[in-house]
């Protein structure tokens, strides 16, 4: 599992929904999950199952999640990726997972600096 979390100060309501405005920014779509965080998922499984890596970058189904703990008094929002995400595309398909993944740290991490709460970033291999 590759993951990353990002220390976040300030108003957690705030901080949830400028999370919300970046993800969905890179064209996910969010779900409640039932822990309390977030399926976060872009594509079609249809056109994944049937075309698999040829379904092409913005239709290849792709899922991560979102997951949120505090840590003293901060929000700390966790975005997973599985090792099997992006599965369903062969090799290709879970290289673009990666790259998509990397490409979506960029920007929750680039929108909660602009905003200026982003305390820390950890990633994890």
């Amino acid at each position: 599992m590759t993951a990353v979390d990002y220390f976040i100060t300030g108003d957690h309501d705030a901080a949830r929904a400028a999370l919300a405005a970046a993800l969905r920014s890179q064209g996910f779509e969010l779900a409640t999950a039932p822990t309390g965080g977030w399926s976060v998922t872009r594509g079609s499984v249809g056109a994944t199952v049937w075309l698999g890596a040829f379904a092409g970058r913005s239709n290849q189904r792709l899922e991560y999640s979102m997951q949120f703990f505090e840590w003293e008094g901060q929000l700390v929002a966790r975005l997973n990726r599985t090792s099997g995400a992006g599965a369903m595309g062969g090799v290709i398909g879970v290289s673009r997972s990666a790259d998509v993944f990397t490409e979506l740290d960029q920007a929750v991490g680039s929108e909660l600096t602009r905003l200026g709460i982003l305390a820390t970033v950890t990633h994890y291999p």
